[in-house]
């Protein structure tokens, strides 16, 4: 059924950080574990928020510091730390990197206490080293990498000058205890940069200040020294859509989101409402952009909640899914093999799991498979890859006596429709689906060994790090800590990974082909790069179709590649 009407195409917006605090607040649902997080998040000691893109780990830090901000009992900062790969040239280029990075998260924390001394009312007066307009000064030039202008400041901040400062805001404002809010923090895929940021995440933790940070599995490279358990308690926050409150969290986020005559057409059939929710698999941005995808580009919406623009939403929605997976290959170049074995490896799962569910009754579907133990490092990094792209949720260990134990994986539901995994045919009645989907057994799941999945045979061999060859002679490096070619003896330079992302062509991006067509005829973008230096958004505004919201989304998406 089709229904005209009208609409704010901001309630479209995905990333917590681009939408208006007063929105945020209206279109916010409480986390079925919301009160245990918001307790961790606003108290003492060390956290880390961990999940895959768009399951709502900058909307709980957000909703934490405006809880601490409007009762005033603990000095919070927010930052943001997404464009933290700027900085990465610095460590290919110059020998000082560690320190400049250091150096750029001390300043956009310094940065971010600006605004927090602003939203807590507290007096500007309070004397503080450092004035606003010259951090802002030194985080510009260390993100273009140009440090020889403030090399002749001999220090410019250190952890003993940052607690200090803080403790002077602590003593002028009564409150006792400082939490920073660290977002987007571990997403960064230079992994010297995430060493760095551990030891510093490490460092800071005291009994005055708390660090929580926002990680993702399968990317996030922790230091040496640290160690999750110790100096950080980990926090899972995606939702998991086997849990019984899970349609109703979902449905509550789409009335708060959109108008009631969205929402009235929406939810009028509660199979195709389940179908919706349950393709999200837990993620509200897959929600929002399956909703998005029953909506015609235009002043007011159609929306059309047939079964058949549903499923074609859902499709569109499972490659932008694949597509953060396979663009692993060029953020995490050293495991581009992993990525390529995990993608046949996940048709693999969906596969056995439609020969498993076919003939069987469809409140006895599986959406699990049960992988033995041990499990070798190699197939658990590919794991923890799908983790991070949202493909598949760990769940659980499971016993089963003589015959070992397994790993149980939940296979992204949007997939299972895709595929037709339940109940292995497609003429199945909507109310057969929705039973499917949301009546679980828990001894319903696809036992498979590691060899059953990727045969006999060495696993390293499987599985080889794609290592850069010798630039002179192009020699094979012989391990990824080789300083010199084996052959040549030519000195051996890792490429820059910022500047490898930022020359790929705009059709990286999650656009249809058409938009970027649009985009190269009508504009000079044709980059990454072009649309992160068209800083006032002449560019992109001068392309027909490319509004003030599209323009915000495409910037978003270049931001949110190199990050």
């Amino acid at each position: 059924m089709l229904a005209d009407l009208n609409y704010d195409e901001r309630v479209f917006t995905e990333q917590a950080e681009y939408i208006d605090g007063n929105d945020l607040e209206n279109w916010h649902i409480e986390h079925p574990i919301e009160k245990l997080i918001m307790r961790k998040l606003c108290q003492g000691g060390a956290k880390l928020l961990t999940g895959p893109r768009g399951c709502g780990k900058t909307t709980l830090l957000l909703k934490a510091y405006n809880e601490m901000s409007h009762r005033k009992d603990a000095f919070s900062v927010y930052v943001n730390f997404k464009t933290s790969l700027k900085i990465e040239p610095l460590y290919r280029k110059n020998t000082n990197g560690s320190y400049w990075f250091n150096q750029w998260l001390y300043l956009k924390i310094y940065k971010g206490i600006f605004k927090s001394l602003r939203d807590y009312e507290i007096d500007e007066s309070v004397d503080l080293v450092f004035d606003e307009k010259s951090i802002d000064s030194y985080i510009n030039k260390i993100e273009l990498g140009i440090v020889d202008e403030i090399n002749n400041v001999n220090e410019l901040l250190s952890i003993t000058l940052l607690e200090e400062e803080i403790k002077k805001i602590l003593d002028v404002s009564g409150m006792t205890s400082c939490v920073l809010l660290l977002d987007d923090a571990a997403h960064a895929f230079s992994k010297e940069q995430q060493y760095d940021f551990f030891e510093f995440f490490r460092n800071i933790k005291s009994r005055e200040i708390s660090p929580k940070a926002a990680i993702y599995p399968g990317v996030t490279n922790f230091s040496a020294s640290f160690h999750v358990g110790h100096d950080a308690e980990e926090i899972d926050v995606w939702i998991k859509v086997t849990d019984d409150e899970y349609i109703e969290f979902m449905t509550k986020l789409l009335q708060k989101r959109f108008p009631e005559d969205v929402f009235t057409q929406l939810t009028r059939d509660k199979d195709l409402l389940n179908l919706i929710c349950y393709s999200s698999f837990g993620i509200p941005r897959a929600l929002l952009n399956i909703v998005h995808n029953l909506c015609k580009e235009k002043r007011s919406i159609e929306i059309d909640c047939s079964r058949n623009s549903i499923v074609t939403s859902v499709r569109k929605v499972n490659a932008l899914f694949m597509n953060i997976y396979k663009s692993l290959e060029e953020q995490l170049p050293i495991y581009k093999e992993f990525v390529k074995k995990g993608a046949g490896i996940y048709e693999t799962l969906l596969d056995l799991l439609k020969q498993y569910n076919k003939d069987k009754d469809f409140c006895n579907q599986a959406v699990e498979v049960g992988i033995k133990k041990p499990i070798p490092a190699e197939l658990d990094k590919v794991f923890h890859f799908l983790q991070y792209a949202g493909l598949l949720m760990y769940d659980r260990e499971l016993s089963r006596g003589e015959n070992g134990r397994y790993a149980i994986y939940i296979i992204n539901y949007g997939f299972l429709v895709e595929q037709n995994v339940f109940g292995g045919r497609t003429n199945i009645k909507n109310v057969e689906l929705s039973t499917a989907l949301k009546t679980r057994n828990m001894h319903e799941y696809k036992r498979l060994t590691v060899e059953s999945l990727i045969g006999e045979g060495d696993i390293s061999n499987m599985f080889p790090f794609s290592l850069p060859p010798c630039p002179k002679c192009n020699t094979p490096r012989i391990s990824a800590d080789t300083k010199f070619c084996s052959e040549c003896g030519e000195k051996l330079i890792t490429p820059s990974l910022f500047e490898e992302l930022v020359n790929n062509d705009i059709s990286k991006l999650p656009l249809t082909a058409y938009r970027v067509e649009t985009i190269k005829q009508c504009s000079a973008i044709k980059t990454i790069r072009d649309i992160l230096m068209d800083t006032d958004h002449k560019e992109l505004r001068s392309v027909p179709g490319v509004g003030p919201y599209w323009t915000d989304r495409i910037s978003s998406y270049a931001e949110e590649y190199i990050g």
